[in-house]
């Protein structure tokens, strides 16, 4: 028998990546590889007359942690948040902070300019700024 909690989470990620897919996501992705990654973090992707920036909320994590690779016209970010405590050897009473490993992917339009991409780790924001080529 299933543990509900993790059943409705696992229905509740698959939703997620279903709907980003539409959007963002590469439709070609394995649900199986995805599904090895725990966490996932809010993301917000923002698009100007020069620049792209993806923002993602990810407190806890180390930028030794994170790793943002680029394949082709798809943008990896992946990263893992470590529980702050021993949970083998503690009792929690409450515990509602999630840790783990994540990966979100997201495809780049034409004018990215991969070549020139900062990241940047700020008060738990990660801020991945993806300059345009100018036309």
């Amino acid at each position: 028998m299933g543990n509900r909690f993790w059943d409705d989470a696992d229905r509740l990620t698959f939703l997620r990546e279903r709907a980003n897919n539409l959007f963002h996501h590469d439709a070609e992705a394995d649900l199986a590889a995805r599904r090895a990654y725990t966490w996932v973090p809010p993301f917000d992707i923002c698009e100007m007359d020069d620049e792209i920036i993806v923002r993602a909320d990810i407190p806890g994590v180390k930028i030794e942690d994170v790793s943002v690779e680029i394949e082709g016209d798809v943008i990896s970010i992946r990263g893992e948040r470590k529980p702050g405590c021993h949970t083998d050897r503690e009792y929690f009473h409450c515990m509602e902070r999630s840790f783990g490993r994540f990966l979100r992917q997201f495809k780049l339009p034409e004018a990215a300019n991969i070549d020139a991409i900062e990241v940047v780790l700020k008060d738990g924001v990660l801020g991945v700024i993806i300059p345009k080529t100018r036309p």
